[in-house]
């Protein structure tokens, strides 16, 4: 669990800097502030890998576009992975939503008998 909230807190924070970076891109004199250059360093290689895939349109470079789409579907993978459903939720979640529950009906006026889950036979 440690590992997975660090790698989320990873993806925020570096997200918020692709972000400080696209924002810097609008002025180019920014390159040449040495206080800036390790935002630079850690984005460019990043950002880098999706350069080439979407050519620049009107001058617009759109690739950040690809970078923030795989770094939600990351963050969302790691929120996937970090959840944890503890067997006796898991066993709840099964009788309560499972597909595969029986329900018995008894032929004088339509009385429901109890229902029987598959896994409980």
């Amino acid at each position: 669990q440690v590992f997975v909230g660090g790698f989320a807190n990873f993806l925020s924070i570096y997200n918020l800097v692709i972000t400080a970076r696209i924002l810097l891109s609008w002025f180019p004199q920014a390159q040449g502030v040495a206080v800036l250059q390790p935002v630079y360093a850690i984005t460019d290689p990043y950002l880098n890998l999706f350069r080439g895939l979407i050519p620049p349109i009107f001058g617009l470079d759109l690739s950040p576009i690809l970078a923030f789409f795989l770094l939600n579907v990351l963050t969302n993978v790691t929120a996937a992975v970090g959840a944890e459903v503890t067997p006796d939720i898991q066993k709840k979640l099964q009788k309560k939503y499972s597909p595969f529950v029986v329900k018995h009906y008894s032929n004088n006026n339509k009385v429901q008998q109890p229902t029987t889950y598959l896994g409980d036979l």
